[in-house]
């Protein structure tokens, strides 16, 4: 897989999950969520599912 291919899948968990995000603590404190902690969410939750898709692809995507 190219890394061009790997980057897009990593940039593409980024906004599903930056978007449940956005969902979850609304769009003016997503940001700040993310950067402090907040963002991975509890286990079992949609927004941890999104937020392992991310560090999945990214950790792929910075391996290669």
């Amino acid at each position: 897989m190219s890394r061009v291919h790997l980057l897009q899948m990593s940039t593409t968990a980024d906004r599903a999950w930056m978007a449940e995000v956005a969902e979850v603590f609304g769009t003016g404190n997503a940001g700040l969520a993310r950067f402090d902690g907040r963002a991975m969410g509890a286990r079992g939750s949609k927004l941890r599912g999104l937020y392992d898709a991310y560090i999945a692809a990214r950790d792929v995507y910075e391996a290669n």
